[in-house]
């Protein structure tokens, strides 16, 4: 092969390669970085896009206005796994990071270190959301942060035990197990709320029951056929007729507090309980009344583009706990998908879970319950 035809060939490749990443990265955006002059997120400087999690500064500003060292970065989103099992989370951080996923915290090495590894075992669910939030601070020369993950891997790939690999033991060294780790790739990374997974449509047919014919009343006899009188018809309406009677038919009513005075308590910074905004036992998603309540929530927002909302999730106290943190969180994020479908920005809100930590009722009630089965919209300064 000459020179050129190589040339030509790595050059088909190079495009082919990209080709394929512009293909994987469809889906995710990557995840929030907001970047801060100081040592504990003092002066917010610069918020942009980081597509992936994989940054190495060698003495030089992580963006522009931002100093090489004594700094801090905050990146927020959202992650969600192709499929369902166990991960492995890996980080590779100098100087010092703090992990959460779903509000809980899994990882706290906030310090000035060398470089360091961490590894964080996790069960996720294929396709659900899990909220990410990792601090990540640099106190002095070189910077390092990096966010890694080890699929479930299939049982092919599983090492078997024997003298090649020490029975095994080869695989806990990092070198060798590094052939299952990668850069968390930007599908599986949103900066905003992921839309909810499609729903499969059941198309399967209706079963029709046959029904008895309507037994008709036997005709009267003649004797007692009664002529009645004959009835003129009603003129037509006239359009205004038409108006006035339609305004008179009682509307729907949208929601039980008002929009004027709902948005009146949420630009004074109340939080606010919408009473229409409740779930089922032990479900996430939204109830028909509750779609009015929202379409005119999203309508106060657009008309209040200052207005940023903490939208908290919250449950009562029946089952496991830890379930009913992540059901709450699910709650949350529900209604912010909703919003944002309905024109909202992703930015104005931020879901928060909080279980069945808040009650505002008597759990030990049947009837009361339901009310501790609710979203808190706070406002956000």
């Amino acid at each position: 092969m000459n020179c050129s035809a190589l040339l030509c060939w790595l050059g088909s490749l190079s495009i082919g390669v990209s080709g394929m990443a512009r293909a994987q990265g469809a889906g995710g955006d990557g995840l929030r970085g907001d970047y801060y002059d100081g040592l504990n997120f003092e002066h917010r400087i610069h918020t942009r896009r980081d597509a992936l999690i994989d940054f190495y500064w060698h003495g030089e500003k992580p963006v522009s206005g931002v100093p090489a060292e004594e700094f801090t970065v905050r990146w927020t989103g959202w992650l969600v796994p192709p499929v369902t099992g166990h991960y492995v989370l890996h980080l590779s951080i100098d100087d010092g990071a703090r992990l959460w996923l779903n509000n809980e915290q899994l990882l706290d090495e906030w310090r000035g270190q060398p470089l360091g590894y961490y590894d964080v075992p996790v069960d996720l669910q294929g396709g659900r959301p899990y909220r990410l939030r990792l601090d990540y601070c640099q106190y002095s020369r070189e910077a390092t942060a990096r966010l890694l993950w080890e699929r479930p891997r299939r049982p092919e790939t599983l090492p078997v035990g024997s003298w090649r690999n020490l029975w095994g033991l080869k695989e806990k060294v990092p070198s060798f197990a590094s052939r299952f780790q990668e850069i968390i790739p930007t599908r599986y990374l949103y900066s905003h709320v992921p839309p909810p997974p499609k729903l499969a449509v059941d198309l399967a047919p209706v079963a029709v029951v046959a029904r008895r014919p309507l037994a008709l009343p036997a005709p009267l006899p003649a004797s007692r056929v009664v002529a009645s009188p004959a009835v003129a018809p009603k003129p037509p309406a006239a359009p205004g007729n038409v108006r006035r009677l339609r305004e008179s038919r009682p509307r729907l009513k949208v929601d039980t507090i008002g929009t004027a005075r709902l948005a009146a308590q949420l630009l004074r910074g109340e939080a606010i309980t919408m009473r229409t905004l409740r779930f089922e036992q032990g479900q996430a998603g939204l109830l028909a009344p509750v779609q009015a309540s929202l379409d005119t929530l999203a309508q106060l927002l657009k008309r209040n583009p200052a207005l940023r909302l903490e939208v908290q999730g919250h449950t009562d106290n029946q089952g496991n706990p830890t379930l009913n943190q992540q059901l709450s969180l699910r709650r949350a994020e529900v209604v912010c998908q909703y919003l944002v479908a309905r024109g909202v920005a992703a930015g104005r809100l931020q879901p928060l879970g909080l279980g069945g930590t808040q009650p505002i009722a008597d759990n030990s009630q049947l009837a009361e319950r339901p009310r501790n089965r609710r979203v808190v919209l706070r406002p956000l300064p």
